[in-house]
């Protein structure tokens, strides 16, 4: 098990490593999510018109909601479907799974300290998010320390299921195009843009029963407090459940994957 984790802790610094290279990159990516704070909170500003609350969301709590969601998404933005289709063209892929770690976890390894890194960077811009957007003290104490479980449980769900759409490469090779919409498609019903609570009922129905809705709204709406109590509980073990049928997934899918490997490359 040591040994194990040891090379998983590698993987890690070499994901963190990796993304230091390109820290113009990040910066660029710190300054447009600042960017879109301060667009996306003034629109719905306006979009109020005055009114007190909108779907049962004050103003306050709508731009906070829409600051966290803005900085949870870059914290979560997965870059495996671009890895993995990478590294299946150049062939570097039979080396990854030659090695005696399993490749979905070679690959979770990957997207934890890219996720890491980003946190980093969206932990020291936040005060600044904060001024251009908007954010508040948690609805409580409860709301406190529930967000940071939801936020890894999001977390989790958002590995899963890029790592799923990662293994599409296998008999693609080029998988931009799923990616794109893949990302377009979850942001949406994710609640990246807009909270769950202005979607139309039957839009509202299938996001909230999808997995989508863990990895932004579910800890953003926790900390405004507009999900609390039972509700919290109920959605922890919704996630879960989901985790656990993601990850046995994962394990097919990559079954299937591993046998149709071939070296276009390298």
């Amino acid at each position: 098990m040591r040994p194990a984790l040891r090379a998983y802790r590698a993987y890690l610094r070499a994901a963190v490593a990796m993304r230091l290279q390109y820290r113009a990159t990040l910066l660029a990516s710190a300054g447009v999510t600042l960017l879109w704070i301060l667009l996306v909170t003034r629109v719905w500003a306006a979009a109020y018109q005055d009114r007190e609350t909108v779907a049962g969301l004050s103003l306050r709590s709508t731009v906070v909601y829409l600051t966290l969601a803005s900085l949870q998404a870059v914290v979560l933005n997965s870059p495996l479907p671009w890895i993995v289709a990478g590294r299946v063209r150049s062939g570097e892929v039979v080396f990854d799974v030659s090695r005696p770690l399993g490749y979905p976890g070679q690959m979770l390894a990957l997207q934890a300290g890219q996720s890491l890194t980003q946190t980093t960077v969206m932990v020291l811009v936040t005060p600044l998010a904060g001024l251009l957007g908007g954010l508040s003290a948690p609805a409580g104490l409860a709301a406190g320390l529930l967000y940071p479980v939801a936020l890894l449980l999001g977390w989790t769900l958002n590995a899963l299921l890029s790592l799923l759409v990662a293994l599409a490469a296998f008999w693609t090779v080029e998988n931009l195009g799923i990616s794109v919409l893949y990302r377009f498609v979850a942001a949406f019903l994710a609640g990246a843009s807009v909270p769950l609570s202005f979607f139309p009922g039957p839009l509202r129905v299938l996001a909230e029963a999808l997995p989508f809705r863990f990895v932004v709204h579910e800890p953003a709406a926790i900390y405004i407090g507009q999900i609390h109590g039972t509700a919290v509980l109920r959605g922890f073990a919704l996630a879960l459940a989901w985790i656990v049928l993601l990850a046995g997934l994962a394990a097919v899918v990559w079954r299937r994957a591993y046998r149709r490997i071939v070296v276009h490359g390298g």
